[in-house]
């Protein structure tokens, strides 16, 4: 068991500040930084290297990675979960063939679990920024958090890991690169923690659905031809079918027109050298993933006006991967939605006479309310037919729906109906149109 001194001597052999790469010793339920003196405490056996308190964004990803864990348990769906984490693509590649006891590994973003349960190591670590979160909430986290040979977590982000440089001889990030809000700079940290022979294995979503508040950014051809290339060898990759990983098929019209949501699997070799991106690009790319991620909380968590004051800070910042475009647009969309429909009307005349995409026409329809609605009507039925006709037409009509409900909940409010009205209300409540004729 690791407890006391033992794992004391653990953390300082193994972890150092994140802040200044200088030595850490454990000093009662801490970790002291010799050179910089920052203090970082021990929260139930995990160290802690991110603020211990959660805001309400993080408290929201904990409480959706905590329902979708209740839901995989004892559910059809967790032996799909079980393939997932010990998948076959590594056998060979990452296994007790090519790891012995003394192989250091750092998983990134490994939730409160081991991605690679099937091999064994004395380093083996688990980098989550919630790890002392799941922590309270996982009797099996406690347990290998105090057994030896079992994987240890540590709460950190990924944009600065609390390891030395060229530590590791494996890096793994299993759907995670997409989750974080720098990868630009969690690659650099990836190559510089690993040795010269080091290998990052990667596993992620090639193409995913920008618009998820938990995975903003875009695993893309542009992504791996000009950045994962750009500071790894590619040794082996391969894409494979999504269904073939997660058992089902994305919905149709979840993706622009030319994408193909898939799996991407790596396994990348440590670059000599590389070019390495500068401080004030990795900063700007860095705020527009986060202000982009938190735009995404307000709007579709929270259903909060404010979510437009984080869509305007990314309006006013330049694109760096071809995929920001994206969500630039989708950015523009909804402040415009959301703050000036006059301008949204003035944009939207614009939009419609370069762009066909289904896809961007649905966000169009869904983020207009109901105050373009006989318009956009006409325009669907002129430029599409067949089945990208009769979802854009759903989509209008789920619009109506929403704003219809909204319409009456804010009426409830105002008049304060008495129960006689509102029997009468709900009776009406399936025929939209006598609203519109009889509006209140």
């Amino acid at each position: 068991m690791l407890k006391g001194p033992q794992a004391n001597q653990h953390w300082e052999q193994n972890l150092v500040c994140p802040a200044c790469k200088g030595q850490l010793r454990v000093v009662d339920s801490s970790m002291l930084c010799k050179s910089c003196h920052s203090t970082y405490p021990i929260i139930d056996g995990v160290p802690c290297f991110v603020p211990s308190a959660l805001d309400e964004h993080q408290k929201a990803e904990l409480d959706s990675v905590l329902s979708k864990h209740v839901q995989h348990k004892s559910s059809p769906t967790e032996k799909i979960a079980t393939d997932f984490i010990a998948p076959k693509w590594l056998e060979g590649k990452l296994d007790n063939k090519t790891v012995d006891l003394n192989t250091r590994i750092i998983c990134l973003g490994g939730g409160s679990g081991d991605d690679v349960p099937h091999v064994k190591s004395n380093f083996k670590f688990n980098v989550d920024h919630l790890a002392h979160e799941y922590i309270k909430l996982s009797p099996e986290m406690k347990e290998e958090q105090a057994a030896e040979g079992k994987i240890k977590h540590v709460a950190s982000t990924t944009e600065f890991l609390p390891f030395r440089d060229n530590y590791a001889d494996m890096v793994y990030s299993r759907n995670s690169l997409d989750h974080v809000n720098n990868p630009l700079k969690t690659m650099q940290e990836i190559h510089r923690v690993l040795k010269p022979s080091g290998k990052f294995f990667l596993s992620v979503f090639y193409n995913s659905n920008f618009i998820d508040c938990c995975e903003t950014t875009i695993i893309d051809e542009d992504f791996v031809n000009n950045h994962l290339k750009n500071i790894f060898s590619i040794e082996w990759m391969e894409l494979c079918p999504i269904e073939e990983e997660s058992g089902h098929q994305p919905p149709k019209f979840s993706l622009p027109e030319k994408r193909k949501l898939e799996w991407l699997h790596a396994v990348c070799q440590k670059k000599e050298a590389y070019n390495r991106y500068d401080s004030i690009t990795l900063e700007e790319y860095g705020r527009l993933t986060s202000d982009f991620h938190t735009a995404l909380y307000y709007d579709e968590i929270l259903k909060h006006k404010d979510a437009s004051k984080f869509y305007s800070k990314v309006l006013n910042q330049k694109h760096f991967l071809e995929s920001d475009k994206m969500r630039i647009l989708y950015s523009k969309i909804r402040y415009l939605s959301i703050n000036d429909p006059e301008g949204f009307k003035a944009f939207f005349n614009e939009f419609k006479q370069s762009n066909d995409d289904p896809f961007w026409w649905k966000i169009i329809i869904l983020s207009s309310g109901s105050f373009m609605k006989n318009e956009l009507e006409k325009e669907i039925k002129i430029r599409f037919s067949g089945e990208n006709l009769a979802f854009l037409d759903h989509c209008i009509k789920i619009t109506t729906e929403l704003n219809f409900k909204r319409f009456v909940k804010n009426r409830k409010t105002i008049y304060k109906l008495s129960k006689p009205f509102y029997k009468l209300l709900k009776k009406f409540m399936k025929n939209k149109d006598f609203f519109e004729r009889n509006p209140f």
